[in-house]
């Protein structure tokens, strides 16, 4: 009569990756504060030297504008990660 026992069991949730925090913390970090770095240097670039010898300074900062895009779309795929798990 009383033959079928159920067990339920608790799992746990297993902590996220830990690639997947840095690697969030970092694109977001890293695509919030790339252009306001670029647009400092930018500006120094101007006022250090009006003639066109600081162009590494000014490449620079040109990286950093550019890098921007690519670092928040990876800590927005991995905050996308995290919420999947």
């Amino acid at each position: 009569m009383f033959g079928c026992l159920s067990v339920t069991t608790y799992k746990l949730p297993q902590s996220p990756s830990p690639w997947k925090i840095v690697g969030s913390v970092f694109g977001l970090f890293g695509g919030l504060m790339a252009p306001i770095i670029g647009s400092v240097l930018t500006i120094v670039s101007w006022f250090a030297d009006p003639v066109w010898h600081g162009l590494s300074l000014h490449l620079a900062a040109t990286s950093l504008f550019v890098i921007s895009f690519p670092l928040l779309l990876l800590g927005a795929h991995c905050l996308d990660l995290l919420d999947k798990d």
